[in-house]
């Protein structure tokens, strides 16, 4: 008995000096990047007609029973082909994206399918448990043209008995808000890591209420913890010198490539910055109105993001 308690009375000593250390060092416990396994879906190469119902490597199936009681078939990775049509993406709508070679869907043929991984974030107690952790959730989801189909995200934070302490969503993005087209619009959330959280769970739903739950899609979903830093970049307009100097400051997230700025207002100025800080300077002549900026902000496994901000003459 007094040896254990030598021996936890160390550990004690071990965890507070390694605190001490990464506090002095700056350095965190926190794991970089997404934490998604497969996050597009890209092993194994998908289907290339939407029935074939390849399942993505990394995520578990979760097992939902439709209305007749059978198990509905599970979620599938689907091949972008060259030509958009029969409920299928393009390859085009992939490169818009950075989506690579697959795209996740709902299985076939299922009224709803559901796909997740849980996500280990114990290594980083000590941080999440101090408070100024967030989660940043974002993925692309949409679906077939005039389809009914749906998908979303959600990420649940667990304890270390499994029970929830809360939850964050994406999505769904309508057939209303895809305007009957395909489509794949990238939607986005944070939420602060809540004390106690040692797993993420994050799932991918595909449904629909007429059955054809399998034209629900989506790609490129992230998860990722941040301390002191934002989830998405951020665009920022000012005016120096009597121009307008738009800034982009990078997320903690995924890395800043490239951006391409352009101000419109009257006539329509671009610029194009690869190299951080990520900035580009627009004189006023042949500018009038009120000015929109935009960015569109390529970002390292992320796809492209679009920035917009109003702007006055400067």
């Amino acid at each position: 008995m007094r040896l254990r308690s030598i021996v936890l009375a160390t550990a004690g000593v071990l965890v507070v000096a390694a605190s001490a250390t990464a506090a002095l060092t700056g350095a965190t416990a926190l794991p970089a990047g997404n934490l998604v396994k497969n996050p597009g879906g890209e092993v194994p190469l998908g289907g290339g007609n939407g029935v074939v119902n390849v399942a993505p490597v990394a995520w578990l199936k979760e097992d939902v029973k439709g209305s007749d009681g059978r198990v509905q078939a599970g979620v599938q990775v689907v091949r972008y082909v060259k030509h958009e049509a029969n409920g299928i993406l393009g390859t085009a709508r992939s490169a818009s994206i950075g989506g690579g070679r697959n795209y996740f869907s709902g299985g076939y043929p299922a009224s709803i399918s559901t796909a997740y991984q849980v996500l280990d974030v114990s290594g980083a107690a000590a941080e999440i448990d101090g408070g100024g952790v967030k989660a940043c959730l974002s993925a692309y989801l949409g679906g077939s043209a005039f389809s009914p189909a749906t998908a979303r995200v959600d990420l649940q934070f667990l304890g270390e008995d499994e029970s929830s302490l809360g939850q964050l969503h994406i999505g769904p993005v309508t057939r209303g808000q895809r305007q009957d087209q395909y489509a794949l619009l990238r939607r986005a959330s944070e939420k602060s890591v809540p004390a106690s959280t040692r797993t993420l769970r994050v799932s991918f739903t595909a449904e629909s209420s007429t059955g054809a739950g399998w034209e629900g899609y989506a790609d490129n979903i992230s998860v990722a913890l941040v301390k002191g830093g934002s989830c998405d970049p951020v665009l920022v307009v000012k005016c120096v010198k009597k121009a307008l100097v738009a800034t982009v400051n990078p997320s903690a997230v995924a890395p800043t490539q490239r951006v391409r700025f352009a101000v419109r207002g009257g006539k329509t100025k671009q610029a194009v910055d690869g190299r951080a800080p990520h900035t580009a300077k627009f004189t006023m002549d042949g500018l009038k109105g009120k000015l929109t900026v935009t960015a569109d902000v390529s970002q390292k496994g992320g796809g492209t993001i679009t920035l917009v901000k109003k702007s006055t003459r400067c």
